[in-house]
């Protein structure tokens, strides 16, 4: 009996550790790391970082992953290339056409692979991002 409640617990620890552990190698991808020209924290605690993210025309910023969901508001939008470790194109993200319609505030999935992210566009990117920590990964 004793053996099997060791088991049992031994098992829940494990369980509790993976659950709450970042992958092997995430750290060197997260935006502050990888990006800190492009990503600036307002506020960051164990529940949420704020992020306050620019990316100038022409710039491109380096690969870099989000592993946690977020509101992500746009203040002033821009044409946006997101491409994989690869260089491959994943994602394109164009403007609205009225500038009155900023700010939009949508929700993000976490990232599911580091990118990099071109503005090929004449105006600079502005956003916030408020990221859920205390929902993963």
């Amino acid at each position: 009996m004793k053996n099997l409640v060791l088991l049992v617990l031994c098992a829940g620890l494990l369980l509790f550790a993976r659950s709450h552990a970042q992958p092997l190698g995430i750290d060197r991808y997260l935006p502050l790391t990888a990006a800190p020209d492009n990503h600036q924290a307002l506020f960051e605690n164990e529940y949420v970082l704020v992020l306050d993210v620019s990316i100038a025309p022409g710039a491109t910023v380096p690969t870099h992953l989000h592993p946690w969901p977020a509101v992500f508001i746009t203040l002033e939008g821009a044409h946006l290339i997101f491409r994989n470790v690869d260089g491959v194109i994943v994602r394109e993200s164009k403007p609205q056409l009225e500038p009155a319609s900023y700010p939009i505030a949508e929700w993000r999935l976490p990232d599911t692979q580091p990118a990099s992210v071109t503005n090929v566009s004449e105006n600079t990117q502005r956003a916030l991002r408020i990221e859920m920590k205390f929902l993963g990964p």
